[in-house]
């Protein structure tokens, strides 16, 4: 599906971010006039729509729930531009709330209706998606095809005059959340569940692409992943939102797979199988050691297993207590130096004027209390400092 098939003003907003960041991108095709389709709209539809197209999302919000014409949709329809509009201002956190709202709302025999309520279903899962949540993608979908058996079919037959984020891309988006949150060993009995049955029918690629994983095809695997796949998500405004992050966790899945049964590997093993250069790999399994605290060190091209030494690691722990205590001691010993300084200074000032006062029998000395009623402001800014920095 071209992006001409889209939403329109989806299409014209994929057009221009398309054309910002991939000049040369050979599928961000050419808008016309949005004023010249807008015209055969409804009227609230007119309005609404150059607010998107302008990023004009608060102004869109407050029209959707304030504005009188508004009153004339269901409450799915209502909900599921509400939806649209938070996910093109990236405002993730917000759609979540939509999730009980939906769900206590009853749904009528109306056609209409029902496609609307699937729409805003599937636009949460886009959501968990874009906030990079991918197991909440898989969990959600199959929840949906169990309340809604025949929910593919009716995903095909949705309108196509009024599209924000196709089918296609729904289904790729389930394939990259199972293909990284799913565990390997896990895979191959998550793909032959049988509520996805009819997903496969439809949308072959996890159960065809999932099968070289299975049986360990990784270089298969990424050379479809690093170019097919690449390009398609690559060309597509939600997929591309999060491919850099999905496409390195699935490296590091593989990455952890043989670190977990070998004790010493070479870098170039791992640059063969994943087909990227030595150098990409290396950076990309360090973070992993470091991130993960795995038990292994990159010597040169070999990757060996450096086993747990309990000494060596309350050693480390130990050192990283003396530095947290070092410091807070540090604070401790500047907080005491500046009370130091104030009680000095307040003591010479109270012999002084003590010294002057005695001249005059009618007039008592301060005693200390008096001395160091007028410094507490004094005192106060320096035990403003704490230990927590």
């Amino acid at each position: 599906m071209t992006q001409n098939q889209l939403y329109y003003p989806l299409a014209v907003l994929q057009d221009r971010q398309f054309k910002l960041k991939y000049p040369n991108c050979s599928n961000s095709s050419t808008i016309c006039d949005w004023s010249s389709v807008s015209k055969g709209l409804p009227e609230w539809k007119q309005k609404l729509l150059p607010m998107l197209l302008d990023n004009k999302y608060a102004e869109s919000i407050m029209f959707i729930n304030t504005d009188a014409s508004m009153n004339l949709l269901s409450v799915f329809e209502r909900s599921k531009y509400l939806i649209r509009t938070h996910i093109l201002n990236s405002h993730y956190k917000a759609v979540i709330d939509f999730e009980s709202r939906l769900n206590i709302q009853s749904i009528s025999c109306e056609p209409t209706e029902l496609s609307d309520f699937i729409e805003c279903k599937l636009l949460l899962i886009l959501n968990w998606y874009l906030r990079g949540e991918y197991h909440q993608c898989l969990q959600k979908f199959i929840q949906l095809l169990t309340d809604i058996p025949n929910l593919v079919e009716l995903m095909t037959s949705l309108p196509k005059d009024d599209i924000f984020v196709t089918n296609e891309t729904i289904f790729y988006i389930l394939t990259i959340s199972a293909f990284v949150s799913i565990p390997l060993d896990n895979l191959d009995t998550f793909i032959h569940l049988e509520e996805l049955e009819q997903f496969h029918e439809t949308f072959n690629v996890l159960a065809g692409k999932g099968k070289l994983i299975v049986n360990s095809k990784f270089m298969m695997f990424f050379e479809w992943w690093h170019n097919d796949m690449d390009d398609i998500c690559k060309s597509d405004y939600f997929l591309e939102k999060k491919w850099d992050i999905v496409s390195k966790t699935m490296r590091q899945k593989i990455y952890a797979f043989y670190l977990r049964i070998a004790t010493k590997i070479e870098i170039s093993y791992f640059s063969e199988r994943v087909g990227l250069p030595q150098e990409v790999v290396s950076q990309e399994i360090s973070q992993l050691i470091t991130e993960a605290c795995l038990n292994f060190e990159i010597q040169g091209d070999i990757i060996v297993y450096s086993g747990f030494n309990p000494q060596k690691a309350l050693q480390e722990t130990l050192s990283r207590g003396d530095i947290t205590l070092d410091k807070k001691l540090s604070l401790l010993s500047r907080q005491n130096n500046n009370l130091r300084a104030i009680i000095n200074e307040h003591s010479t000032l109270r012999e002084s004027k003590n010294a002057r006062r005695s001249k005059n029998t009618n007039e008592r000395p301060m005693n200390e209390e008096e001395v160091f009623a007028f410094s507490d402001s004094e005192i106060c800014d320096y035990s403003t400092d704490n230990f927590n920095d």
